[in-house]
């Protein structure tokens, strides 16, 4: 093994400690999931993460990761149908 490979191997063993500390994760990875409701009242001021559903087709599981008013992160999870353009009843 040459120097090159073992800084390669620590580096890489240290990115995922590295990035936690940092506060690099993902929006909303440390706050629970809620199921939406009918009539559940939101507060989104801005959307942190949103599932992409740019490609599905029919009905699809979103999980919306926001902040509200007060600065506080939620993560909601619904519903919807996907936003593809493709037809599933036209495929034979």
């Amino acid at each position: 093994m040459n120097m090159a490979t073992i800084v390669s191997a620590v580096i890489s063993s240290l990115a995922p400690t590295v990035f936690d500390q940092n506060g690099l994760q993902e929006p909303g990875a440390h706050v629970s999931a809620v199921d939406y409701h009918y009539g559940m009242e939101i507060d989104v001021k801005r959307v942190l993460q949103r599932t992409d559903t740019s490609n599905k087709t029919g009905v699809v599981p979103v999980t919306l990761v926001y902040e509200d008013s007060l600065g506080e992160v939620h993560k909601i999870r619904f519903l919807e149908w996907g936003a593809s353009p493709a037809n599933p009843a036209s495929i034979a």
